[in-house]
């Protein structure tokens, strides 16, 4: 049976609640849909012979749906008709059953928005407890999207924007970023959420050791700013569990930076910021025009600087760039990061070369590189450390900013 487009609403509507995911089997030959069945003892599951079947059935009644595409699904349109469904319905992931799991079959799998692949040799070892590892992360998911929308209906406040930023790399941007946005999340009960515009090399969901199906290069790439809403944000964030921060990561691969237009990077930070009480902005170390324009959307500008004169020296270059365009540098907090490192360079030298003075000081660690490894942020995993006590710092600075926000230039 085909599906038709006026069929598609209720399975990418609202999904209502229901205990325990469903699994939806999906394989054109029967033998191997009972076997691949036969592997998920005591789960709900149905068998379908093709995904235009799992769309006719609607699935209102299931906020989870974990779908097991079979052997003879392991073809393009299959694939991209389920990487169409799930970025369009949230609640709803994948694994890929093939007689033999390799690197293409995985890059398959990735592309197509599938979050596993597991041999036919392996059902009956592997499957069930990927069925169920990928059904809790996916009712994770969603149960942080419904906290995000009732508070979305809760309040009209305008969430405010931190921005991190650095003209040089190697200076812990990323690792700023990551430990601002959970150490902001865990003292408030409204939503944060990380947007990572690093594009070429973003670190955030890899920090946090997150495997979205989704990234911003499904937004960026949108052709007018005013196709992106809420609904269509919402559908890519993906929750992390032990700090409750939403994630909307960079691609997997470097992505074309050139692309990006400024006016709809500032329509994703809009959107961003109606959804949640902080958004917290990891960018690459580059001047575009999209990254002026999210710094000039800020309310508050991480600028973060490492104890080294090349780091120094565009950091300084950097500041003379904002101060040009028009940024205002009252909104820049100057974040010294490893800033205990005996190099023959102290604070105070970073502030005469900069004439600024530093907001905080973050000190070097070697925890914050133990917590990236494990993917949890030091400010959690550490938070008796120096590092994190810096960034409770930093915290008390932002939100200390919140009730006296600077005056933009019309």
């Amino acid at each position: 049976m085909t599906a038709s487009a006026d069929r598609l609403p209720p399975l990418l509507g609202p999904p209502l609640e229901a205990p325990g995911p469903l699994v939806a089997v999906v394989e054109r030959e029967p033998e191997v849909r009972r076997r691949i069945r036969d592997a998920l003892p005591g789960a709900d599951v149905m068998a379908l012979s093709s995904l235009d079947e799992l769309v006719d059935v609607g699935l209102q009644r299931v906020s989870v749906i974990v779908v097991v595409l079979g052997p003879s699904q392991v073809e393009p349109g299959p694939l991209q008709r389920f990487g169409s469904l799930a970025r369009l319905r949230s609640g709803l992931g994948g694994i890929l059953v093939v007689e033999t799991v390799g690197p293409e079959v995985m890059g398959m799998a990735l592309r197509a928005g599938l979050d596993d692949a597991i041999a036919v040799q392996n059902l009956d070892s592997q499957l069930l407890s990927a069925v169920q590892a990928l059904g809790q992360r996916l009712d994770e998911d969603v149960a942080g999207i419904v906290q995000l929308r009732q508070l979305n209906r809760a309040t009209e406040s305008r969430g405010r924007v931190t921005t991190v930023f650095s003209p040089k790399g190697g200076v812990g941007k990323s690792v700023v970023a990551v430990n601002l946005a959970a150490a902001l999340a865990r003292r408030s009960p409204e939503p944060v959420v990380v947007l990572d515009l690093d594009l070429q090399f973003g670190d955030v969901a890899v920090m946090v050791r997150l495997q979205p199906a989704h990234n911003v290069t499904e937004v960026v790439a949108a052709e007018r700013a005013e196709r992106i809403d809420g609904e269509l944000v919402h559908s890519l964030l993906v929750r992390h569990p032990s700090s409750g921060v939403f994630v909307l990561a960079a691609p997997p691969e470097p992505s074309l930076v050139d692309s990006v237009d400024a006016k709809v990077v500032s329509r994703l930070v809009a959107v961003l910021r109606s959804m949640a009480s902080r958004v917290v902005v990891d960018t690459p170390s580059v001047l575009s025009d999209a990254i002026l324009q999210v710094l000039d959307d800020s309310d508050d500008i991480a600028f973060v600087v490492g104890m080294d004169v090349p780091s120094v020296k565009n950091a300084r270059i950097g500041l003379h760039a904002l101060r040009l365009v028009g940024i205002d540098e009252r909104r820049i907090l100057l974040v010294l990061n490893r800033a205990d490192s005996k190099v023959n360079l102290s604070v105070r030298d970073v502030e005469r070369a900069l004439r600024m003075k530093v907001a905080v000081s973050l000190p070097s660690d070697v925890l914050v590189t133990q917590s990236v490894n494990k993917g949890i942020p030091a400010v959690l995993e550490y938070e008796r450390s120096g590092f994190a006590r810096a960034i409770d710092q930093l915290v008390e600075v932002v939100r200390g900013r919140s009730g006296a926000a600077v005056e933009r230039e019309a």
